[in-house]
Formats: structure tokens, C-alpha cells, sequence
């Protein structure tokens, strides 16, 4: 049986890595400490939920909760360790998610990798720090998000960041360069421009390559233009050479901070409401139902924060999404808001590999992804695929916004980055040197998909469909993005060292095949949003500008299912700026 947090003035945020719950715990040392009520609970302890307990426990006068179902992780060199993310993937510290079958990718279900631990996707992630351009983010609010755009949340994310400048010898050995207005140099999220090998192979072979081809180096993409090949920058302690998140970077500081309380292993899973509705109509949320061990307690606020795949999870069991989704279940309708669930946006990723002459680099040596090439069509396609991406441009997808299939035809018109190209470089120690382009990714698909409820059981995992590549220009485009790392093998002076192609391999030639490549390979990027859009209610949207729900008084969602239509990035930098945006906003209303 669930416990029940009791609450006035709720703040529903979403569930940010939660999961199944057994214990209940502080992540500290100190004996949990219960109060009668909190001014605010958060559920879900992830990259934004965390950080915003944090920032809104800064008035002393405030008591802060964070339930989180995951463990706290701290500790853990799997988590510490960059290099040894992909070890948590399908283990205690991932929700474990798995798609329906995809019918445009070969009908092969999905994995959808989701933090469930303390610091959420922070925890688990590859340490990518990207900052989109400037247009992505007006597009918020020229979507209707008043008061969310570049200049406010180039201002937010600032605060989140301490940037380090990198070292004088990589400075002298790779022209490594940064713009010192681009960035935060106090703040409690750590970056760093990666550490690499100064090899040969990158100002030798790699950047004359790039240049050969006409992508001009961007030697700080952090300020709004984020297009063309850039280094590497990651949430990492240089000194130590481990991860900064939410955990190390705005948590641990202030562990012993009397007014903010941690329990992992906790899970929010329905908001209580009152009985009746306020004059104006609006329901109030008195209290959330969790799943623990051995203990409840009461709050004046609840904030749930959390993901693009359980905000809606969490809102449905409680009454609040599309009738028809609910009414399938047998909950009734207490708000009546289609959007919940609907604009789920995802990226896809691929692989493509090429054997190198031996010597490249030094044996049993990597370079993990020190150069990120972010492009526009214009980048990647030849003037005739241009004209057949225009073509294809003409039909929206079913499911894709009539305003957001405008804005996002406008960005592609203004040069906007569509494809990642990610370089790394590998010697084993037979000296055998591979180059990947590890993450090859469609990083603004047109596709959209859902995510909703099939089941009143809180621990039942959502159906997930993105429905990946569903949009004909997106499988065009990504299939055009692999076959244009032949080009780059083929370009002095890389070409010199190149052997030939791995993966695909030397028999992937045509367009077709290539189609038929990026069907039965690509996977997800693991980067949601969207299902929670702040845009206006008639439009599909589920909250407003001050992150309220529709129909409701006092129930908010922070987390990245706010943002309607995702920046072309590794998302963990918008998560810092959501967290750091939503403490503006609620600290003005308080």
C-alpha cells in the first residue's frame, strides 16, 4: 500500500530518476529527520529535481524533500568514472525501458536508457556538455513560453556551470581556444574541454580534413552558434578526471543542510487532490501517494521532477492527460488535457567505422570523441539531395505541431545543425586503428511519438512508441549523415591512412543500402522531451510559462518533457538550465 506525503500549495514537478522503491533513506549518515510538513517535496531526484531541491533550499526558512526511487549511487566508480557509463546501462541504476516494436526501424523494440539513481541521466550519462543555437531556444517561447529564450536561459545555464579553461599545452598543440563571456566560472556543474592524447592524428589528419571539406573549426560552441567541429567538452573535474553532476556539483556541498532532506528509494507515483475545486474550476493537489519501506510524513508542497517517459505517467494515474488514454484504464477524467504524453521527441544514433594504417595512434591508446561536428544539411548533403530533403520537407508528420513543423522548417532554412558527427580514434594493442564516428546522430528529427499508461499499477513501465524515423525526410537525412563519413575517409588528408570501411562495410554502397543500414542499426540517443510541452493549452500544451499544469492551482513540471521541441544537443546542459530556471520562477512566486 502506497504512503501519502499530505500538502498545501502543491508544486508538481515530475519523476526525475525514480523507479521501483524498497527503502527509504537519507543519503547521508544522519538518522532521516521528519518534519510535520515540508514547503517543498520533489519527487524525483535526476539532473533537474536535485538541483532545483538544492537551489530552493537556499532560504533556510524553506524545508526541502526529494524522493527518489533510485539508490544514491555515491560512490560508485561506474558512475564517478566517465569512461564506465555504459556499465550502468540495464542494471539497478536504469529504469530499464523498452519501446514497442519501431515499424521504421526494422520493427525492433528499443531500449530506452533512463537514470534511476540519485542525479538521474547527470549520473549515467557520457559527460556530453552542448549548448544549441540561439533560434532553438526562442523557439520556445515564440511557441508560446513566454519568458523562455536564449537570453534568460544563457543566463540560467551560466550559473550552473564552473568552466576550466584548458591547459596551455593543449592550447599550444590543437589551438584549443574558449570565450571566456560564453561561460560560468562559479557555479556548481563542473566542464571542462576533454583531455585528449595530443596526437598527430587530429592536427595533422583529422582538422586539415575538415577544413578540406570546408567545416570551419568553431573553437567555443557555447554561445549560441553551435555549428561546425568543435572539442570535446564534458562535465568532468579535470583534476581528478571524474564526473561533475548533480550529486558532486550541487548536492554533496550542502549534504548537511538542516532544511534539505534526501531519500532515495522512494517513489512518487499519484498526486491526492481536494475535494472541491477552487472558484475559478481549478483542482489543488493536497498530498502525493509514494512507494517506500517505513515511513510518510506531510508537506506543504510537492514538486515531482523528472523525465520526458514518467511525467506523464505520473499525471495520467493521477487523473490528468487524454480522456481516451485514461478512460482505456479506468481512471477518471479530472483534467481533461490530450498533450500529456503526446510530442515525444527522441533522437537516434548510429555507428560507422573505418580500419586505419597501424601507427595512427599509439598502441593500445584511445581518443575518445575529442572533435563533436555538428552540421546543417548544407553541411552533409550534395546540391541534389538538398533539393530531394526540400521535396520531402513538404509533408509534416502526423503527429508533429502545425507551429512546430514551421519553426523547425524555418531553423533548417537558417542553417540550424541537423546531424553529429562524432570522431574516435582507437588502437588495440596490436596496434590495429580503428576510426568511429561513435555517435552519429539525427539530433532534431521531425518524427514524434507517445508515451502513455496501460495499467493502474504505479510500477507498471509506460508504453513507449517514438516512432523512430517515422518521418520520410528523417531517414533520408540520417541515411545521407552515414553515407557522408565515406566522404570525410575519402578526403585528403585523411584518405592516406584509411585501409577501408569497417561497419558498414565495403558492400553498403547504394542509397538503398543505406536506408536499409540506419533501419536495422540505429538505436536511441537516449535525449527525450517534449511530453509536457509549454505551449498554449489550445495548442496541445500541458503547462504554462510558470510551469503550472492546465486545470490545475498549484501543480507544476519541470524537467526537459517542458520543452516542446529540443535544442540539436546532449541534453544534460538544458536539465541544469530548466533546474535553474524553475528556481527563478518559483522563488518570484513564493
Amino acid at each position: 500500500m502506497p504512503f501519502v506525503l499530505l500538502l498545501l500549495n502543491t508544486l508538481l514537478l515530475s519523476l526525475a530518476a525514480a523507479a521501483t522503491t524498497k527503502v527509504q533513506q537519507r543519503t547521508h549518515e544522519h538518522p532521516l529527520l521528519r518534519l510535520p510538513f515540508y514547503d517543498y517535496v520533489i519527487v524525483g531526484g535526476g539532473a533537474t529535481g536535485l538541483s532545483l531541491a538544492v537551489l530552493l533550499s537556499e532560504d533556510s526558512n524553506r524545508t526541502v524533500a526529494v524522493l527518489e526511487a533510485g539508490a544514491s549511487g555515491i560512490g560508485n566508480p561506474n558512475i564517478t568514472n566517465l569512461r564506465l557509463n555504459a556499465n550502468n546501462f540495464g542494471t539497478a541504476n536504469d529504469w530499464q525501458f523498452v519501446t514497442v516494436p519501431q515499424a521504421d526501424v526494422g520493427d525492433r523494440p528499443q531500449a530506452q536508457v533512463q537514470g534511476k539513481v540519485l542525479g538521474g541521466g547527470s549520473a549515467i550519462n557520457s559527460g556530453m556538455y552542448l549548448r544549441g543555437n540561439k533560434e532553438e531556444y526562442d523557439a520556445l517561447e515564440t511557441l508560446g513560453a513566454t519568458g523562455w529564450n536564449w537570453d534568460s536561459m544563457f543566463s540560467a545555464v551560466k550559473k550552473s556551470e564552473h568552466f576550466h579553461p584548458p591547459p596551455q599545452t593543449e592550447v599550444d598543440a590543437l589551438g584549443l581556444t574558449d570565450t571566456p563571456a560564453f561561460h560560468g566560472f562559479a557555479g556548481p556543474i563542473s566542464v571542462a574541454i576533454q583531455a585528449v592524447n595530443v596526437s598527430h592524428f587530429f592536427p595533422e589528419f583529422a582538422v586539415p580534413t575538415l577544413k578540406n571539406l570546408g567545416h570551419k573549426i568553431n573553437t567555443d560552441p557555447n554561445g549560441g552558434f553551435h555549428n561546425g567541429p568543435s572539442w570535446d567538452f564534458l562535465t568532468i573535474l579535470p583534476d581528478s578526471n571524474t564526473r561533475s553532476y548533480a550529486v558532486s556539483g550541487y548536492y554533496l556541498p550542502v549534504i548537511n543542510r538542516t532544511n534539505l532532506h534526501v531519500m532515495t528509494e522512494s517513489q512518487g507515483t499519484k498526486i491526492i487532490w481536494a475535494d472541491k475545486k477552487t472558484p475559478d474550476g481549478l483542482i489543488t493537489a493536497t498530498g502525493v501517494e509514494y512507494v517506500a519501506f517505513n515511513d510518510s510524513g506531510n508537506a506543504k508542497n510537492v514538486i515531482l521532477s523528472g523525465s520526458a517517459l514518467n511525467t506523464p505517467k505520473v499525471l495520467e494515474l493521477s487523473g490528468v492527460g487524454d480522456p481516451a488514454v485514461l478512460a482505456s484504464v479506468g481512471i477518471d477524467v479530472l483534467v481533461d488535457l490530450p498533450g500529456v504524453g503526446a510530442n515525444l521527441c527522441n533522437q537516434p544514433i548510429t555507428t560507422a567505422s573505418y580500419l586505419l594504417k597501424n601507427g595512427t595512434v599509439d598502441a593500445g591508446n584511445a581518443i575518445r570523441s575529442a572533435i563533436i561536428d555538428v552540421e546543417p544539411f548544407s553541411g552533409y548533403l550534395s546540391e541534389t539531395d538538398l533539393q530531394r530533403s526540400q521535396e520531402l520537407l513538404q509533408t509534416k508528420p502526423e503527429l508533429l505541431s502545425d507551429a512546430q513543423f514551421k519553426i523547425m522548417q524555418e531553423q533548417i532554412e537558417a542553417g540550424v545543425p541537423q546531424m553529429e558527427f562524432a570522431w574516435n580514434v582507437a588502437a588495440d594493442a596490436n596496434n590495429v586503428t580503428t576510426l568511429t564516428f561513435d555517435r552519429l546522430i539525427l539530433v532534431k528529427p521531425l518524427s514524434r511519438g507517445t508515451v502513455h499508461i496501460n495499467s493502474t499499477d504505479p510500477l507498471v513501465p509506460p508504453v513507449i512508441d517514438p516512432k523512430y524515423l517515422s518521418a520520410p525526410h528523417n531517414k533520408f537525412a540520417f541515411a545521407k549523415g552515414v553515407q557522408y563519413t565515406r566522404t570525410i575517409v575519402n578526403t585528403e588528408p585523411l584518405k592516406s591512412i584509411v585501409v577501408g570501411p569497417v561497419l558498414p562495410d565495403a558492400t553498403v554502397q547504394t542509397d538503398d543500402d543505406f536506408v536499409n543500414y540506419v533501419n536495422t542499426k540505429s538505436v536511441s540517443e537516449h535525449h527525450f522531451g517534449g511530453t509536457s510541452a509549454m505551449v498554449p493549452r489550445a495548442e496541445g500544451g500541458v503547462v504554462d510559462p510558470s510551469l503550472v499544469v492546465y486545470g490545475t492551482s498549484n501543480v507544476r513540471v519541470a524537467d526537459l518533457s517542458i520543452i516542446a521541441s529540443l535544442p540539436g544537443i546532449h541534453t544534460v546542459s538544458l536539465a541544469y538550465m530548466v533546474a535553474e530556471r524553475a528556481a527563478e520562477i518559483i522563488k518570484a512566486g513564493q
